[in-house]
């Protein structure tokens, strides 16, 4: 697994663009894929700006035909899709054996964004990188998570809230985000956004 890494942004986000990436693991020298369908990017998990991989291991037949697939890790919310994608990949099976391999589905979101106005009299003074919980990276669940802050005239973060991300990153992005200051050009109250990414 690579470093994992926690990137920070204060952002508005715009618009998302969807991206997927596939691999396989443990494979049997004499099966190879002759088609891979990639999986539909679920609406909840979008809203919720969930990534992650998903581990599956699949039984392919004799003919090359996917059997049976079963969900080794990864975000709950995208295992359902990631199962339905590899059910249609088909294979060359030289074995002429039933042969369980192992593929892992990449889930990514890219996305424009861009500062809002009042962000940008916001200077950030203090910031503090949210710890990556061992339940979300034992689960293999990365994604961003986008915090609410209420700035004081004095440049302190008042009120955080989370309102989107996996549950498993909330809180780290929450308490992570009460600790931030910043210069207020515009000495009063201001409400920005602060969004963190978590990578495993």
């Amino acid at each position: 697994m690579n470093r994992r890494s926690i990137f920070l942004f204060i952002v508005v986000v715009l618009s998302v663009n969807l991206t997927f990436a596939s691999g396989l693991t443990q494979q049997e020298p004499n099966v190879k894929i002759i088609k891979r369908v990639a999986p539909e990017y679920p609406e909840e998990a979008e809203r919720a700006r969930i990534q992650g991989k998903v581990v599956v291991d699949i039984t392919v037949d004799e003919a090359g035909n996917v059997s049976n697939v079963k969900v080794v890790s990864g975000p709950a919310e995208l295992q359902q899709s990631a199962v339905d994608a590899a059910k249609q990949w088909r294979f060359s099976n030289s074995v002429k054996r039933p042969v369980t391999i192992q593929i892992t589905l990449q889930f990514t979101l890219d996305q424009d964004s861009n500062n809002d106005p009042q962000t940008d009299r916001l200077k950030n003074t203090y910031k503090v990188n949210a710890v990556y919980p061992e339940e979300a990276k034992h689960k293999g669940i990365q994604g961003e998570v986008a915090v609410e802050i209420t700035v004081n005239d004095k440049g302190e973060v008042t009120g955080a809230r989370a309102v989107n991300g996996d549950t498993l990153l909330r809180q780290s992005a929450v308490d992570a985000a009460k600790q931030f200051r910043f210069t207020n050009d515009l000495n009063k109250t201001v409400v920005a956004t602060l969004t963190f990414k978590f990578v495993l």
